[in-house]
């Protein structure tokens, strides 16, 4: 593992703060904040503006999870699954991203 410190790099970087940012705030259970849907805004603009797309499946599923999180009325139970699902594909992504930046 080799990190270069090129400009996309470190981009890529800020974006997977900013998701870590996201997950910490869905570890504490507010759902009601807008930072996952601003994060996949950031990564749906670098993944269109850099030849480092990110999987549709997990982009776009993960987009639909927060959104459904954050803007229905669910049961606590319910509301949780939601929640371990974003979670799961914040995560994935957050892989993902850093394989790339710290790939050879």
């Amino acid at each position: 593992m080799e990190f270069n410190a090129t400009s996309l790099n470190i981009t890529e970087l800020l974006v997977v703060a900013l998701a870590i940012v996201a997950v910490i705030f869905l570890f504490r259970k507010r759902y009601d904040s807008n930072l996952p849907l601003l994060f996949y805004f950031f990564l749906i603009l670098f993944s269109n503006l850099s030849d480092r797309p990110v999987h549709p499946f997990l982009l776009y599923g993960g987009l639909a999870m927060a959104l459904v999180l954050r803007f229905e009325f669910m049961g606590a139970g319910f509301a949780k699954f939601i929640a371990f699902l974003t979670t799961g594909a914040l995560c994935v992504i957050i892989y993902s991203m850093m394989m790339e930046v710290f790939s050879t």
